[in-house]
């Protein structure tokens, strides 16, 4: 019988020392024994005592962290990963609450399915459903991978946050590709490459942890936006059509409209954000989830089609100013 593979849990963070807090807190209460596995902080050059904070902790498991000046999330993670020492690598995000059985199923995963990456599940904590753009976040990631089950486990992408792989496989793509930090999308970057590598994406949600999503009104603006810059990059990098990603596509009348208003007044369309942005926080008020939800998808659509507007000029710009220069 092959001995029993351990586990590098890698976490990326950047001041969020009481959030952080809780989840290694919660990897006290694991029933895989804590021989079997680490905690890696790879700390994003912190300012509030994070790294004070983990340094001075006493757990039963083996718990380090490293830093380095602030270069993003990708980097955070690639840092952890160098001084990962064990076969599997599972890639936490410092928000997620690890699940008693988080560590075990990932390593059953393996051992069943071998050279695989490992999606696990990660729904809102009960505290986190109180705004729409949580609601509208949990909805989106339950869409995608809810309808996956044990029979047919294989998903075409990752939704990053909790997922693991073996060390080897993360060494031979490269890690996280760090030039994604002004845009995200360096999780699903991750995917397509491992993907491209042979290692399929097997959905397994046993691996369980709980997202505590703290979200403001200005960041639920200003991800979509990113996200829809994100994607235009993605498909550039592959070689893709933008409409190829989940919520790519900006062909209907509406998304026509929204993309022609981002094209003549980007103040404009801003200033709409901001009135959409007074409704959302209007409708949490009521605590009505249906009026949450769709003010949240408001915001979120017109953000997206913004980014991906913004960043498809940006595309034209630099081909055009390539093909001058050649």
């Amino acid at each position: 019988m092959s001995q029993r593979p351990k586990v590098s849990v890698c976490i990326p963070t950047y001041n969020r020392r009481q959030i952080l807090l809780q989840t290694l807190e919660s990897f006290k209460r694991q029933e895989e024994p804590v021989q079997n596995f680490e905690v890696v902080v790879g700390d994003d050059g912190s300012v509030d005592g994070t790294v004070e904070m983990v340094s001075a902790l006493q757990t039963p498991y083996r718990l380090r962290v490293f830093t380095h000046a602030n270069a993003g999330p990708a980097a955070a993670t690639n840092l952890a990963a160098s001084h990962a020492e064990n076969e599997i690598l599972v890639l936490l995000d410092d928000d997620q609450i690890a699940a008693p059985r988080l560590i075990g199923a990932h390593i059953r995963a393996h051992q069943q399915y071998g050279d695989v990456l490992v999606q696990g599940l990660f729904p809102l904590t009960e505290e986190s459903r109180k705004r729409g753009a949580s609601l509208l976040y949990e909805r989106h990631l339950m869409s995608d991978i809810a309808p996956l089950d044990a029979e047919h486990p294989f998903s075409p992408r990752i939704w990053s946050a909790n997922v693991s792989v073996r060390r080897s496989t993360w060494k031979r793509v490269g890690g996280l590709d760090e030039s994604f930090r002004e845009y995200g999308g360096e999780d699903t970057d991750f995917g397509m490459r491992v993907a491209a590598a042979g290692c399929p994406v097997v959905f397994v949600p046993d691996a369980l942890s709980y997202h505590v999503h703290l979200i403001s009104y200005r960041s639920a603006q200003r991800q979509p936006y990113h996200a829809g810059r994100a994607m235009v990059r993605l498909a550039e990098k592959f070689d893709m059509p933008v409409e190829a990603f989940s919520g790519g596509g900006t062909q209907s009348a509406v998304d026509r409209i929204l993309s022609l208003g981002w094209r003549t007044s980007p103040p404009a369309m801003t200033a709409l954000g901001e009135v959409l942005t007074f409704g959302l926080r209007a409708s949490d008020l009521t605590k009505w989830r249906p009026a949450q939800l769709l003010a949240a998808r408001a915001v979120h659509r017109l953000n997206k089609v913004g980014g991906i507007t913004s960043e498809k000029r940006e595309l034209t710009r630099r081909r055009a100013a390539g093909g001058a220069g050649s």
